[in-house]
């Protein structure tokens, strides 16, 4: 029994390399935060970012680079919506493209700080196995 149980242990995925990412493909599956955290940890590595989705997200494509611009991470570079034909089905996405501004670094590397404490308050409220 203790063999099913060490088997069945949930492993961690490994992180992406953002480096890698050649567009963030939005859905509304996870919140806009979130989405906004992964444009910003790309564009951390590259200079632009095609942000896309399918038209039944555009709205979230708006609201994600909207607030990145509010909040002078990014600036736009174009917008447009393309046609891609997979495997005999037409797919449509809204893409729009960012760049990051000349702030971007100083913006994100606060950001990261005020995560990181967040985060380690978040733990230390936490109650230990022990203290249960």
């Amino acid at each position: 029994m203790s063999q099913q149980v060490a088997n069945n242990t949930p492993q961690q995925k490994p992180e992406t390399d953002y480096s890698k990412l050649e567009a963030v493909n939005l859905s509304f599956r996870r919140p806009a935060k979130w989405y906004m955290y992964v444009v910003k940890r790309v564009l951390k590595e590259k200079a632009t970012v095609d942000i896309k989705a399918r038209p039944s997200a555009a709205a979230q494509v708006v609201r994600v680079a909207e607030a990145l611009k509010r909040l002078g991470y990014v600036t736009y570079v174009r917008y447009y919506t393309t046609s891609v034909v997979v495997e005999n089905t037409l797919q449509r996405f809204i893409v729009v493209t960012v760049k990051k501004t000349a702030e971007f670094d100083k913006l994100y590397d606060a950001r990261e700080e005020e995560r990181t404490r967040k985060l380690e308050q978040i733990n230390q409220s936490k109650p230990t196995p022990a203290q249960k």
